[in-house]
């Protein structure tokens, strides 16, 4: 679904746009309000997100996580915020160090939800080439893998051959994510 309306955004489907703004918007302001402790500045830097994103339409993957980028936004505009602003300790508690406890957030929240996509692709693997993967990362050598599954070694590099280059095909914008969450929008 979410791979769908990241499509008609790129379009420049309105309505799109309007069904993100209206799905992430509280969240991403409650998010950027814990960070900087100030609703007002919070919800103008939701805006120039959102702003962005509609700017920048075209240049977003289609199966891109939205809600990771949208966060990942938040938690790197509130942060350049308070520095711009220079008013660290008024916005800025002892409760909440970005550098420690959000970072922390916001680096378990990206985990899962890679790990989610990861395994979600891995999902849709051939059940022979899952089995061969999941045996393959476990450490298992070739040899071992084709004895354990009663199949070839040649078969078994086939099937991590697939599985490798399905997977790779298949997160590349996974990939481009990690990229752009380095890049500020």
């Amino acid at each position: 679904m979410e791979s769908e309306i990241l499509l008609k955004l790129s379009k420049g489907d309105k309505s799109a746009f309007r069904y993100i703004f209206d799905a992430y918007y509280k969240s991403v302001c409650l998010f950027i309000q814990k960070v900087i402790r100030d609703p007002d500045l919070s919800e103008d830097i939701a805006q120039e997100i959102f702003l962005k994103i509609w700017e920048k339409r075209l240049f977003f993957p289609n199966s891109m996580a939205l809600k990771s980028y949208l966060y990942q936004a938040a938690k790197n505009r509130s942060i350049n915020a308070i520095n711009h602003l220079g008013v660290r300790k008024k916005y800025y508690d002892s409760s909440f160090i970005p550098e420690k406890s959000d970072n922390l957030f916001i680096q378990n929240f990206i985990e899962q939800e890679t790990k989610r996509l990861i395994l979600k692709t891995v999902g849709k693997l051939p059940q022979r080439a899952r089995e061969v993967l999941y045996l393959s990362l476990d450490g298992h050598k070739n040899q071992e893998i084709a004895n354990n599954l009663s199949i070839s070694i040649h078969t078994v590099k086939a099937h991590k051959a697939f599985a490798y280059k399905f997977l790779k095909e298949n997160l590349k914008d996974l990939i481009l994510l990690f990229t752009s969450l380095f890049i500020k929008i």
